[in-house]
């Protein structure tokens, strides 16, 4: 069975998934970043949230906020974490912190399902709106307009010794990306 034929499936992260999400993660900094960022930022952080610090998070998500993983044929290939937004833009309250896809599952709708899982969380918990940051140079940007997102804000982020754009894309009206299903 074929990447493409196997099922994908949404759910809760839990404490059994450290490791697989802090895999997803390093992974996807060393992919999705070559290029973009200094070998050296990639490398020191790539492994900075390890299994024990997601282990820790996953025990103890708080009252709003969520992780989700995209698994197919039993396999973590993706993961989202979301909740209150750390520093509210644009008057949104809920922010999506991280999201990975592993870079042999990507453009297959891993992220696109992920970000509804997140969508529909807040929609439960009362918000009604969400944002998440982006580095300026990532590809990634084109996938968060395509789905709807809007840019809302810039700042500059510091990651070692080297200063980097940042880009808020939002999401003020959930009903899209929580209603439509393929």
């Amino acid at each position: 069975m074929s990447d493409l034929d196997a099922r994908l499936s949404i759910r809760a992260a839990g404490p059994q998934d450290a490791e697989a999400v802090a895999r997803v993660q390093r992974e996807s900094w060393r992919t999705s970043y070559a290029g973009i960022l200094p070998l050296e930022v990639i490398a020191s952080h790539a492994g900075t949230r390890d299994a024990i610090a997601w282990r820790r998070r996953l025990e103890r998500p708080g009252a709003d906020g969520a992780t989700f993983v995209a698994q197919r044929a039993g396999q973590v290939i993706g993961f989202a974490s979301c909740g209150p937004a750390r520093e509210p833009v644009r008057n949104l309250d809920a922010e999506v912190y991280a999201l990975y896809v592993l870079q042999a599952s990507q453009r297959r709708g891993v992220g696109r399902e992920l970000l509804r899982a997140c969508a529909r969380h807040f929609a439960r918990r009362g918000f009604f709106g969400f944002f998440l940051w982006v580095l300026k140079a990532n590809r990634a940007r084109m996938f968060y307009s395509a789905i709807g997102g809007e840019e809302m804000a810039q700042k500059s982020e510091r990651l070692g010794k080297f200063d980097f754009a940042e880009i808020a894309y939002g999401w003020e009206d959930l009903t899209g990306l929580i209603a439509h299903e393929e």
